[in-house]
């Protein structure tokens, strides 16, 4: 998508761009300038740098908060820290994800991609009809796929499960789910580092 993203942006050939880089509470803390293409990525390297957590290994369970209002206002925005945890949990293992999701799915539609028989089937019907929100529906579904995942929200239970996940109204009650695993991360703002494994093949992130 990042690809197609630049290739849009060079067919409208811009004179200049403005970037900038927020911190948790949204006050802008770097701002870049200039040629579209140089400035944009200077950008997302810095940021890349400074939202990278080393870790030492994948471990088999992980806590995550999406981060409270308004990164957990429905669950298309909670996936952004479902996304980062992936990097931090060990093939099998459990994902505990907190997100309140007070506006629910985030799109009415959003679980028409769930009738698929899994990620496979799901990513050729996107192949033949792209959308968005199917993108965000496959990278899920990779996801419960991989993992064990458990929501804490207030969804209603058939949706969540529906999904692949498994349903939780407390973090206690997620967290019996998983049983006597041990040895895991806690990440409280899941979408703002990106875990890096230093065992990783080549010392790259792993996902």
């Amino acid at each position: 998508m990042h690809e197609e993203c630049e290739r849009i942006a060079a067919e409208a050939a811009p004179s200049f761009l403005v970037n900038t880089v927020t911190d948790e509470r949204g006050r802008v803390v770097r701002l870049y300038a200039g040629d579209w293409r140089a400035a944009h990525r200077r950008a997302c390297a810095e940021y890349a740098d400074s939202h990278t957590m080393k870790i030492s290994e994948r471990r088999a369970v992980v806590v995550a908060s999406a981060g409270g209002a308004p990164h957990d206002i429905n669950l298309i925005q909670a996936h952004k820290a479902l996304e980062m945890a992936s990097y931090a949990c060990a093939d099998g293992g459990h994902i505990v994800l907190v997100a309140e999701c007070a506006d629910g799915l985030g799109r009415a539609d959003f679980l028409k991609w769930f009738d698929a028989a899994d990620s496979r089937e799901l990513e050729a019907r996107l192949r033949q009809s792209y959308e968005v929100s199917g993108q965000t529906a496959w990278s899920l579904l990779t996801k419960a796929e991989r993992f064990r995942v458990h929501l804490v929200s207030t969804l209603p239970d058939e949706d969540v499960r529906l999904m692949r996940m498994r349903p939780a109204r407390t973090i206690e009650e997620a967290l019996a789910q998983v049983g006597g695993e041990t040895g895991g991360y806690v990440m409280p703002r899941g979408a703002a580092f990106m875990p890096f494994a230093e065992r990783g093949a080549g010392g790259e992130a792993l996902g």
